[in-house]
């Protein structure tokens, strides 16, 4: 449920929303007005990110020069900041969205930075691009985004800024540079799959065959897709029953004898492939 404007302002009364400084005719009827800070961070040029790597120097600061603005070129893209700071109780969700009459201009004030969790607290970082034709001008204390808040189902368990939850950019001040990074760090789990790296007997047995290691031609032979022998080839998964059959009468493997006692323990679970 969207909060309206005077479920907004209870909130901010009893410090369920704090937005400070706020101006209470910034307050619309389902969001808040946000401006933009003086603070940006400009891109410096890179021929190539790894996002694995430290990108600390990947930006650089600049201001916006009262009361000149900064000039955004076209597909210019750049962090900033609202003025405001913001917290939210952690049994309500934000979504930050940009101002109608900007994005009419083809301005956008975030690429996937929308949406902001129960308990957060810190200045909102602005991902701003100009996907128009022409410069856009950007003045410092403008109206350049809003926000508006939902009601959660329930209390959140681990809100935004959680010890165990790992939160990156709680209590950010300014526009704050991507934390990327820390996704490869050694103490990060990851969750990628494992796959079998070392060569199985079947690689083997293609590459010392008549098909010379053409998987594609082995399709062809056992009438099955290129991508299921590339599956089993590097161990992502296992021919069933039927297929075990095709394999052993053309390869002569034992792991694929379905009628041997006791081959079938050497194999990973069987899939339908």
């Amino acid at each position: 449920m969207v909060l309206s404007d005077r479920t907004i302002k209870e909130e901010l009364n009893h410090g369920g929303i704090v937005i400070d400084p706020l101006d209470y005719a910034d307050i619309q009827p389902a969001s808040v007005d946000l401006h933009l800070d003086r603070h940006l961070l400009q891109f410096r040029d890179f021929s190539l990110i790894d996002v694995r790597q430290d990108l600390g120097n990947l930006t650089e600061p600049v201001e916006i020069q009262d009361p000149f603005p900064y000039i955004l070129q076209p597909s210019q893209f750049l962090l900033a900041s609202t003025i405001e700071y913001v917290e939210i109780a952690d049994d309500i969700v934000a979504r930050l969205e940009g101002k109608s009459s900007l994005g009419r201009l083809g301005l956008l004030i975030h690429a996937t930075a929308g949406y902001v969790d129960p308990g957060f607290k810190g200045n909102l970082t602005l991902e701003i691009c100009n996907v128009g034709q022409y410069p856009i001008t950007l003045y410092y204390g403008m109206e350049i985004s809003q926000i508006s808040f939902l009601r959660l189902s329930t209390v959140a368990e681990r809100p935004y800024g959680s010890e165990k939850l790992g939160s990156r950019y709680q209590g950010q001040t300014g526009p704050t540079a991507t934390r990327s990074s820390q996704d490869f760090s050694p103490k990060h789990k990851r969750r990628t799959r494992s796959y079998q790296q070392e060569d199985n007997r079947l690689k083997q047995w293609i590459q010392g065959s008549r098909f010379q290691g053409d998987i594609s031609a082995f399709a062809r032979e056992l009438e099955v897709p290129v991508k299921t022998i590339e599956d089993w080839v590097y161990g992502r998964s296992v021919p069933n029953q039927k297929n075990q059959g095709k394999l052993f009468s053309l390869t002569q493997i034992s792991i694929y004898n379905t009628k041997a006692a006791g081959e079938q323990t050497s194999l990973l679970p069987t899939s339908e492939t």
